[in-house]
């Protein structure tokens, strides 16, 4: 900590000195030097300094001693000494009321005081002051070293920091994530994931000596925030809580050491983590992508791995797969500062899984999941009962989290029905040919059972028959094209009027069309497709060659 005006009013070669002004805040006026000025100020006179002056240069001129005393209140200087005696035989009653103005003390110290003895015991106390902030700096980062090294974790460092300041102390990935707290943190410990939200307070004005400093609240507490950082990249957030109405004024160096050492170091230990996840992710990753393909075909083997990684194969799964469809889309307009696109892929990656856990969590279920060739592959332990309602409940909060982290990502699921022990990859293929039928039938952002894909299954099975190709072709051949190239989507228009059967205005309403444009567009079908839309034979045949289309046919040829 510095030393004050009070500590220096300690100070015995200034036992005789008295105090003219400001002596409540003799305590709060923090010294780094100390120089000797006289008239005129100029650029002369430091922030925090104790100026020391004879007044000789004002004379006997009150006004120009005022005016002297006011530029060095306005450089920012902890106090002024007058030497009283000589040339200022008492400090003028206006200059005592500007100075109690601006909160600035001024002492008188007799003639006869060296100054040269003042500067030194100054100085000497200000350099044993140093010398206790550089061994106390010593100290925490010693300590600090030993910590890492004797496998402390965030929590570890965080309790450190909270006996050496006394305050609360939290520690958040770069999303908010609680990494690790100090004691009185339980208020916090409490939130939905372990999330933290924080606000930056507005109208502050208060500057740090540390740039990365910044104010903010956080569950209406204000605490200091400050970036744990790895070369360039942000890793996560350091946070101080201000309590019983304490001010940015405890920023002192001791305080700043403290923060650079715990923040090298956890920044280490966040490196540390971070290569213990990657490696345990891809372990996992490869035993769950190896039970989707089947490639591991030993129970013995499957049960070893498994127990090694944590996971119970016992239990009956049932496979989900999730496909975002946009990743590219959203990295693009992202306005977070992320080296590449592969990086930020691995972030969301992590907050996609880490979403899963906390989704398993809610609904009681046990869960594998990899994130292989472009889509998220979950195995969900089979519920016993309400089987839709927690399935459909689980793949809602997984969602939820997700467009929490990244708000405009499309996601498209698909479910297998086939669920049971070591059924892995018979239920991935389940899943897998859900979400391709689905997408192609539904489009983006929808989800499909593959117990719903019956007869689409079923026609799969004739998209390469020539004839079918052929028939698929001339029907709606022209529709295709015409609804690629005027941008109206005549195969849709169909698929509404069908699914009314024939009802022009229920598909209308749905359409959200004028009855006449409807009755061009249906105009325009039979034109395109040689078909009536009166006859029950033509309408299935559309829609037959519609569904073969949709699941590929024409691609086929």
């Amino acid at each position: 900590m510095l030393i004050t005006v009070e500590d220096v009013c300690r100070l015995p070669v200034l036992q005789e000195a008295n105090v003219k002004t400001s002596h409540r805040f003799l305590d709060q006026k923090q010294i780094e030097w100390v120089s000797v000025i006289e008239t005129p100020v100029e650029d002369f006179v430091r922030k925090n300094e104790f100026v020391l002056t004879t007044g000789i240069g004002c004379g006997h001129d009150q006004d120009l001693f005022i005016k002297f005393v006011k530029e060095v209140i306005d450089s920012g200087a902890a106090c002024m000494a007058i030497a009283t005696g000589r040339y200022i035989k008492h400090t003028p009653k206006k200059v005592v009321q500007l100075a109690e103005q601006h909160q600035f003390p001024i002492l008188e110290i007799p003639w006869e005081i060296r100054f040269a003895d003042v500067i030194q015991e100054i100085m000497t106390l200000l350099n044993q002051k140093e010398n206790k902030v550089y061994l106390q700096s010593e100290y925490i980062r010693k300590k600090l070293l030993n910590m890492i090294l004797q496998g402390a974790v965030i929590s570890d460092i965080a309790n450190f920091m909270y006996d050496m300041i006394h305050l609360p102390v939290l520690i958040t990935d770069k999303r908010g994530i609680i990494r690790g707290h100090s004691k009185k943190t339980e208020h916090l410990k409490e939130t939905e994931k372990h999330h933290v939200t924080v606000k930056v307070l507005p109208n502050k004005t208060e500057t740090f000596s540390h740039s990365n400093l910044q104010l903010v609240t956080i569950a209406n507490t204000t605490a200091l925030q400050l970036p744990i950082q790895t070369t360039s990249e942000i890793q996560g957030y350091l946070y101080i809580f201000l309590i019983h109405n304490q001010t940015t004024d405890i920023l002192d160096h001791s305080l700043l050491h403290l923060l650079e050492h715990a923040v090298t170091t956890i920044a280490l230990c966040f490196l540390q983590e971070n290569t213990i996840r990657e490696t345990e992710m891809r372990l996992r990753d490869d035993f769950v992508w190896s039970l989707a393909k089947g490639s591991i075909t030993s129970p013995d083997t499957i049960l070893s791995r498994a127990k090694t990684l944590g996971y119970n194969v016992s239990l009956p799964y049932l496979c989900i797969i999730g496909f975002p469809e946009n990743l590219k889309e959203v990295f693009h307009k992202t306005k977070e500062k992320e080296p590449s696109y592969e990086h930020w892929l691995q972030n969301i990656i992590w907050s996609i899984e880490r979403e899963i856990y906390f989704a398993e969590k809610k609904v009681s279920l046990k869960t594998m999941a990899t994130f292989q060739r472009g889509e998220i592959i979950i195995f969900i332990e089979y519920p016993t009962e309400n089987k839709k309602e927690l399935l459909d409940h689980f793949i809602q909060v997984v969602e939820k989290g997700v467009k929490d982290i990244v708000p405009d990502l499309i996601l498209s699921w698909g479910i297998s029905k086939q669920a049971g022990i070591q059924l892995f990859h018979e239920s991935f293929s389940e899943a897998h040919l859900a979400l391709t039928i689905g997408r192609r039938q539904k489009g983006a952002g929808n989800k499909s059972t593959y117990s719903e894909t019956r007869v689409d299954r079923a026609l799969m099975t004739l998209l390469e028959n020539q004839e079918l190709q052929t028939i698929t072709h001339s029907t709606i051949g022209a529709l295709i094209d015409y609804t690629q190239e005027r941008g109206i989507d005549l195969i849709h228009t169909f698929i509404v009027y069908n699914r009314n059967r024939g009802n022009v205005s229920q598909t209308a309403r749905e359409l959200n069309l004028h009855r006449q444009s409807l009755l061009y567009r249906l105009r325009k079908i039979e034109t395109l497709t040689g078909c009536s839309l009166d006859n029950h034979e033509d309408n299935f045949l559309i829609e037959l060659t519609i569904k073969l289309w949709t699941l590929g046919i024409l691609e086929q040829k």
